[in-house]
């Protein structure tokens, strides 16, 4: 694919922490020193297979309060954190009835939380 034809987006936010939680799952694959800056660029691939995006990460050469994060290419399959609206609309606790070796039995399913 050539770089023309991929998607690029980028974007700044003042955060403490580099790895900005996105929703989905990556692999680190490189780190670079960047001329004119103090800190590294590292270089992340998504963990999904057959996904070809890719995002880079790296402070902010003039001010080192904020991470610069861009993202090349569009992902081929939805967030793992992402529910689908059936699931979405459940409440917070659901409790069913689970059939055991010895009868009935209670069990949870875990609350939904949505960043």
């Amino acid at each position: 694919m050539k770089l023309d034809d991929a998607c690029r987006i980028g974007f700044r936010m003042k955060s403490e922490v580099e790895i900005l939680d996105d929703g989905f799952k990556w692999r680190k694959y490189g780190k670079k020193s960047v001329k004119n800056s103090p800190n590294p660029r590292n270089y992340y691939r998504c963990s999904s297979q057959d996904c070809g995006v890719k995002k880079r990460v790296e402070r902010d050469r003039d001010d080192a309060r904020y991470v610069v994060t861009t993202y090349e290419g569009m992902h081929n399959h939805s967030s793992p954190d992402v529910l689908p609206y059936a699931q979405a609309m459940l409440p917070s606790s659901w409790e069913m009835q689970a059939f055991g070796n010895s009868g009935f039995m209670d069990s949870q399913i875990g609350s939904f939380q949505f960043n």
